[in-house]
C-alpha cells in the first residue's frame, strides 16, 4: 500500500536556499521510499520544489488547487493529478484525504491555518493521521510558545503534545514518518 504524506508549505520563491535544500532532501528521501506526496499543486515555492523532486524522479505526487488560483497560473504546469477545486476549504478537505499524515514545513498564513484546521481535526478525532511540524532552525518555536501559553491559561491541555510530533532535521522527519499504515513512530525526545 503507497504510504501518502499531506505537505503544508510555502509558496513563496524568495525564500532562503537552506529552506529550498530541506524541501528538495526531503522530496529525493520521499521519492526513494515511495511515498506519494499531496499538496497544493503550485509551482512556486517550496511546494514546486517539492513536485519537481518527485516529479524528477517518477514518484507519485498529487495536488489540488482552487480554481482562482489555477487562473493565477500558478499550477504547476506538468502535475497530472491535480485537482481543481471550488474553494480553500474543498482543497485542505482533499489535501487531508487518505493521508498517514501531514507535515507542516515553513511557510505562512496558507501553512498555518492548514496546520492548525487539521490539528484541530486530530485532537477531536477527526484526523487519524499524523501530525507533524517541521520546525527547521526553530521556525515553529513562537507557535509552540503560543501553544505552551494556551496551557499556562488552561486554554488547552498539557495532553495535546500527545497528538503533535515536533521534527527539527530532515533526517529525524524521514526517521518520524517510519510509517505502516497510520502507525507514526514518534521521536523520543517529544
Amino acid at each position: 500500500m503507497t504510504k501518502r504524506v499531506c505537505v503544508y508549505c510555502s509558496s513563496s520563491n524568495i525564500l532562503e536556499d537552506k529552506y529550498i535544500e530541506a524541501a528538495r532532501v526531503f522530496a529525493e528521501a520521499a521519492s526513494l521510499l515511495g511515498y506519494c506526496i499531496v499538496c497544493g499543486g503550485s509551482s512556486m515555492g517550496l511546494m514546486g520544489v517539492i513536485i519537481d523532486t518527485m516529479l524528477k524522479n517518477k514518484a507519485r505526487v498529487e495536488g489540488a488547487i482552487p480554481e482562482f488560483m489555477g487562473d493565477m497560473e500558478i499550477q504547476h504546469p506538468e502535475i497530472k493529478n491535480l485537482t481543481i477545486v471550488d474553494t480553500m476549504s474543498k482543497r485542505k478537505d482533499f489535501l487531508r484525504e487518505n493521508t498517514d499524515a501531514v507535515i507542516a514545513f515553513p511557510g505562512g498564513l496558507g501553512t498555518l491555518e492548514e496546520l492548525l484546521e487539521t490539528y484541530t481535526l486530530k485532537r477531536l478525532g477527526k484526523y487519524d493521521g499524523a501530525v507533524i511540524i517541521f520546525n527547521q532552525d526553530g521556525y515553529y518555536n513562537k507557535l509552540l510558545e503560543l501553544l505552551e501559553h494556551f496551557v499556562e491559561k488552561r486554554f488547552l491541555k498539557p495532553n495535546y503534545r500527545e497528538s503533535l510530533i515536533v521534527v527539527n532535521s530532515v533526517e529525524e522527519l524521514m526517521n518520524t514518518i517510519k510509517i505502516s499504515g497510520r502507525e507514526i513512530l514518534r521521536p523520543e525526545h517529544y
